[in-house]
């Protein structure tokens, strides 16, 4: 008998396939998703400056916020469909799970440095360098969802 060096044990890792109508589903539910958050802002934008009455925003901010609960919970049960397809699919949902959570931390940030502005705890200049910033680290989160969606939309294809 020869001596043997021991072996790393290979882990067992479950892949299942990634179903086309899965792919298909989570980009447009996602898609439908940014779309409601942007009607949703101008919905708010138009009954803050009094062009709609408080009544309407009120019967269609809920509307648009129900369908975003559902959309949401799709979205979360195709997320995991996706990451447990492979690696490459896991390594998407984790890019943009942290750039949600980034856009999701500028777009608060911009709302807390406007209410300070307006309180006076900031300075002009204060105030458009911390905007900057958070425009900056925005559209960053923006570029990277993009661009997985558009590496979502290829495999489509």
């Amino acid at each position: 008998r020869f001596y043997r060096p021991p072996v790393a044990a290979q882990l067992p890792t479950v892949v299942t396939a990634v179903r086309a109508d899965d792919l298909t589903g989570f980009v447009s539910n996602y898609d439908e998703k940014r779309r409601l958050l942007k009607e949703a802002a101008s919905l708010e934008a138009a009954a803050r400056k009094g062009k709609i009455p408080r009544r309407q925003y009120k019967v269609r901010k809920m509307t648009i916020d129900g369908r975003l609960n559902s959309i949401t919970r799709e979205l979360g049960a195709l997320r995991d469909r996706l990451s447990m397809a492979g690696i490459r699919y896991a390594e998407l949902m984790r890019q943009l799970e942290v750039a949600e959570t980034e856009l999701q931390g500028a777009e608060a940030e911009i709302d807390r440095a406007e209410v300070r502005y307006r309180r006076g705890d900031l300075s002009p200049q204060a105030y458009h360098n911390v905007l900057e910033t958070s425009y900056r680290r925005r559209d960053r989160a923006q570029t990277t969802i993009d661009g997985v969606l558009l590496r979502l939309r290829e495999e489509i294809t």
